[in-house]
């Protein structure tokens, strides 16, 4: 099963691709079965989608055998009130998967009546090649609350979660000031998206807007489309975040291109940074960030529309750069994954607690 997942090619072609890393079937407290959630995905246009069940992996054999749409395989562990990660690329028959699971109850995971330390598995996960994703750590009651866990273990963050939720814009705004920090830390963690998709409708009483899948999406630039390629592209930073906007941010260098995720390395010269912006609701502001402080900031008043900016990289100065476009109440409509350049720099500081956690 879990080399089907992973290998098998749905697009030969080398392109941007669109996804969602957070959505629930029936297997956990989602309303819908995963065949159901396929279906789904696919009439919002989406590339592929990873299904997170809590503390589950039961949904995976339901849709083993789709052969049309790209299911990455995944579960979202979740430990009472200490943060909830996602792992993707994982093997439902792997021993960890089963130790974790087997024998206890829905009530007792959720509850994490057994103790179990977030951090143990981050660390179990990620020697196994596996990717773990902080999910919403900032909204709250689902925030992430344990100090201890080391962040080497962590390669994505999921900077925007679920838009319909009343407390998101807040919290998701945080999440990405805090993997600001990190970036400045050292840390090359991913910044990815996830609807947290449970259900179409809202409870009975409840007032807030439906739920959709694919909203917020990650775009991921793919060699093919497959889960293999998925996993690499998120070790490789090839990702922005997006509320529908579609965009494409460069660095050139000497004749030479770079894209999202690029490292230019310890290099003394005048680099051309390019922004574009295909796609987006408007009006838009478009923020040209270095080291998590805007630099530039252009009003967007069409799409498509082409900004350039000029900087001078030194060897010793280790900087990033990042597009950010937010619409005119200040809410994400695209965040890209960084382009680095200069020295890189070794993070003195490991334990999330360390960093804005609170």
């Amino acid at each position: 099963m879990h080399q089907r997942f992973l290998s098998k090619i749905f697009n030969p072609q080398a392109a941007w691709y669109r996804g969602d890393f957070h959505a629930h079937t029936t297997f956990s407290d989602g309303v819908l079965t995963p065949l159901q959630l396929v279906e789904l995905a696919k009439s919002e246009g989406l590339d592929f989608c990873a299904i997170t069940d809590h503390n589950n992996v039961e949904a995976l054999a339901a849709v083993e055998d789709v052969g049309d749409f790209l299911v990455l395989p995944g579960i979202e562990v979740t430990l009472g009130q200490l943060g909830d990660f996602n792992v993707f690329g994982l093997n439902p028959m792997d021993e960890w998967v089963r130790t974790f699971i087997d024998g206890k109850t829905w009530d007792e995971l959720l509850d994490n009546a057994r103790g179990i330390q977030p951090n143990d598995l981050l660390k179990v996960t990620a020697e196994l090649g596996l990717l773990n994703s902080i999910n919403h750590p900032f909204i709250e009651p689902w925030q992430w609350k344990d100090a201890s866990a080391d962040l080497s273990y962590v390669h994505c963050i999921e900077i925007w979660n679920d838009p319909s939720y009343l407390d998101c814009p807040q919290g998701n705004l945080r999440a990405v000031q805090f993997w600001s920090d990190l970036l400045n830390e050292g840390f090359r963690i991913t910044a990815i998206g996830g609807s947290d998709y449970h259900q179409p409708a809202p409870e009975p009483g409840e007032i807030k807007p439906p739920e959709r899948l694919g909203l917020p999406s990650t775009y991921l630039y793919l060699e093919n489309l497959s889960g293999n390629a998925i996993l690499d592209a998120l070790r490789n930073q090839r990702a922005y975040v997006s509320m529908g906007a579609k965009i494409d941010f460069q660095a050139e260098v000497d004749g030479k291109t770079y894209p999202i995720g690029s490292d230019l390395g310890a290099v003394s010269a005048e680099t051309l940074l390019t922004v574009t912006v295909m796609e987006s609701a408007l009006p838009a502001t478009v923020h040209l960030v270095k080291n998590g402080k805007v630099i530039h900031e252009k009003p967007l008043t069409e799409s498509p529309t082409v900004l350039r900016f000029t900087e001078t990289l030194t060897p010793t100065q280790s900087v990033w750069y990042r597009l950010d476009v937010y619409d005119a109440q200040g809410q994400m409509l695209a965040i890209s994954n960084p382009i680095f350049a200069g020295k890189r720099i070794e993070p003195k500081r490991k334990r999330i607690g360390e960093f804005w956690l609170r």
